[in-house]
């Protein structure tokens, strides 16, 4: 008996058709039957095609312009650090040829020797302090001038640095100066201004006239300190102030000297 498994025959079937449709499209290939039919729909999926690449397009587009703007920050932020390190070295390379030309400028026109000057650059603002110390040779006292100027004393000094009382301080009143006159008195300070203090009310000081050091204990004579401006107070008192000038200031030289 013969015997025949359910669908077989509707499998055979279909692969007849497939087998069947295949070498139909074989040679109406070959005979160019399905050219026309190829035109028309290239035409029709032409305008389809055309919009899903702009569809396409107009979704990639924002995603390429954040990638475009975060590599331009990227290059930006390397410009930035880049300018900002050559700056730096611009000036320490300004600082330097500073601090060379005050020191020449010292040695060329001071009288004392080589071995007798410390130099040394500024370390703070808030609290004037110099990079010299008990190691370089600085005492308690020294004076500090900066272009043959003095504009304070050594006031604490550390192993390599040293707290500098500058002449503008209310506390510094050690110095006694002297005009080109002869006119002495005390150099006081008020925070911002340098003064000639505890003048007698009856000597007459002129506007311009140079005032330096009469010489002390610590402190040699004729140093410059700096010339009067104006004479400040009230008749009726017993002593009189005058204002100096002194042209230079702690925190703009870029070296000042310790002696």
């Amino acid at each position: 008996m013969k015997v025949v498994r359910p669908g077989l025959y509707e499998a055979q079937k279909k692969w007849l058709v497939v087998v069947a449709m295949v070498v139909f499209i074989g040679v109406a290939e070959m005979q160019g039957w399905l050219l026309p039919l190829r035109g028309q729909v290239s035409l029709a999926s032409a305008p389809l095609f055309s919009f899903l690449s702009k569809q396409l397009a107009s979704t990639i587009s924002p995603f390429s312009l954040i990638r475009k703007r975060v590599q331009l920050v990227q290059r930006l932020a390397r410009l930035e650090y880049d300018y900002a390190a050559a700056l730096s070295k611009i000036s320490e390379l300004e600082r330097e040829a500073q601090e060379t030309a005050a020191l020449r400028a010292i040695l060329s026109k001071s009288t004392i020797t080589t071995d007798q000057i410390i130099t040394a650059a500024r370390i703070s603002y808030a609290q004037p302090e110099i990079s010299a110390g008990r190691m370089q040779g600085v005492q308690e006292n020294m004076l500090v001038l900066a272009a043959q100027t003095v504009v304070g004393r050594v006031r604490r000094v550390e192993s390599n640095r040293a707290t500098v009382g500058l002449l503008t301080d209310q506390r510094e009143k050690s110095i006694i100066a002297v005009t080109d006159s002869g006119v002495q008195g005390l150099i006081v300070g008020d925070g911002q201004s340098v003064f000639l203090g505890l003048v007698p009310q009856d000597k007459a000081i002129t506007p311009g006239e140079k005032v330096v050091t009469v010489g002390q204990e610590n402190v040699p004579a004729g140093l410059f300190i700096g010339t009067v401006v104006e004479v400040i107070g009230d008749p009726a008192e017993p002593t009189k102030q005058v204002r100096l000038e002194q042209y230079v200031s702690f925190f703009t030289a870029p070296l000042v000297t310790v002696r």
